[in-house]
């Protein structure tokens, strides 16, 4: 009898069979979806941390360009100030007639004033 009702119904079995294979199919299908979901969420976390750590990198990296160049621009400020202050001192030493010096005997002196022009003004 179990086989007379299996062959009568068959089509109808069928039809059943196929629909929970199909609806176990979908089950398994949404099942992986959310897995991928999942595994892509996860993946833009790395990529964002991975971009968070190259940005700070960058950051770090461009400070310390930043403060070598502070570094560079304050020794070359210091190096100018330093060479200005030698051209003063130059132009100090400079100003002052050196034929007053004691050291010069008097034939040196008339030789020296020999030389400077007289006005006859």
């Amino acid at each position: 009898m179990n086989l007379y009702l299996i062959w009568k119904y068959k089509y109808w079995i069928a039809i059943a069979v196929l629909s929970f294979i199909c609806i176990g199919q979908l089950a398994y299908t949404n099942h992986l979806g959310g897995e991928l979901i999942k595994a892509e969420t996860q993946c833009q976390q790395k990529i964002q941390k991975l971009k968070d750590d190259q940005q700070k990198e960058m950051v770090k990296a461009q400070d310390k360009a930043n403060q070598a160049s502070a570094d560079y621009e304050k020794l070359k400020s210091e190096q100018r100030v330093k060479n200005e202050v030698v051209i003063k001192e130059v132009q100090k030493i400079i100003d002052r007639p050196v034929y007053r010096n004691i050291c010069i005997d008097a034939h040196g002196v008339s030789a020296i004033n020999s030389l400077i022009p007289k006005n006859t003004s």
